[in-house]
């Protein structure tokens, strides 16, 4: 049977399904961090509301011995406020983050577009040989089947055979 002359590009598709396979993964792997990077903002951020809330329940508990009440409920109020503002820069860290996770998510499935379009275009291939191997077998029985008919043809041309 005769090699496919097309085994070359089949094996170029392959190695550029592989390489779609590949970056498919790797933007896998750059959204899951994007995901866990807006969870653990987003963990950091429950934190520091339920310390800001902690700290705003005990706001107006009495001072430490000898510490003028003024002076500690100003720091206090500041502590509060303070938290506050780290409420506030870890919520726009998250929309960050979650701006860069969409970005991601979007080249992830541009990558798994890419994907199957290259498997695609490889099982087309594989299909397209499959056909070609086909019709070689069927070139081959025809040419035994004819080879057979010749002989059988000679057989009875032939004097002096029974």
């Amino acid at each position: 049977m005769k090699r496919y002359p097309l085994q070359t590009l089949i094996k170029l598709r392959a190695h550029r399904t592989e390489l779609a396979r590949k970056v498919v993964l790797e933007k896998q792997q750059q959204a899951r961090a994007c995901r866990e990077a807006c969870t653990r903002i987003e963990g950091e951020i429950e934190a520091l509301r339920q310390e800001r809330s902690g700290h705003r329940m005990r706001l107006l508990d009495p001072p430490p011995p000898g510490a003028p009440w003024s002076q500690v409920l100003e720091q206090r109020e500041a502590h509060i406020d303070l938290l506050g503002e780290q409420v506030q820069a870890a919520q726009q860290r998250l929309q960050q983050a979650q701006q860069q996770l969409q970005a991601a998510e979007r080249a992830l499935e541009e990558a798994k577009q890419a994907f199957f379009r290259a498997k695609a275009r490889e099982d087309a291939l594989e299909k397209r040989k499959g056909v070609w191997r086909d019709e070689q077998v069927a070139l081959e029985m025809r040419k035994e089947e004819d080879a057979a008919a010749d002989l059988s043809l000679a057989r009875r041309l032939t004097p002096g055979q029974t």
